[in-house]
């Protein structure tokens, strides 16, 4: 499915006195993938995100300690992506009820 309502994009902000700002905002349609690579033997595991041009990935680093904050920060990932999932599935089923 490759709908016009599916695109992504990158805008790059620069002020003066800040820090330069990147936003990437991704709308997939089917074609969107989302993969888990495990750790496994080997040195980091990764999150990965490929829509269009845009690819995104998420993975601890081959000397990164496993630490709190960390540990934190996927819990938080995966919460965030547990409410978007159950959005989506809200919005799905309105949708269809609505047909």
């Amino acid at each position: 499915m490759n709908d016009r309502n599916s695109y992504s994009y990158t805008v790059l902000s620069i002020r003066p006195g800040e820090e330069p700002r990147i936003d990437v905002s991704v709308y997939p349609d089917s074609s969107a993938q989302v993969t888990y690579h495990s750790i496994g033997d080997g040195f980091h595991a990764s999150i990965n995100i490929a829509f269009a041009a845009t690819r995104l990935s998420i993975a601890t680093t081959r000397d990164a300690e496993a630490t709190a904050e960390r540990v934190a920060f996927a819990r938080q990932l995966s919460e965030a992506a547990a409410a978007f999932l159950a959005d989506c599935e809200r919005l799905h089923a309105d949708r269809q009820a609505a047909a």
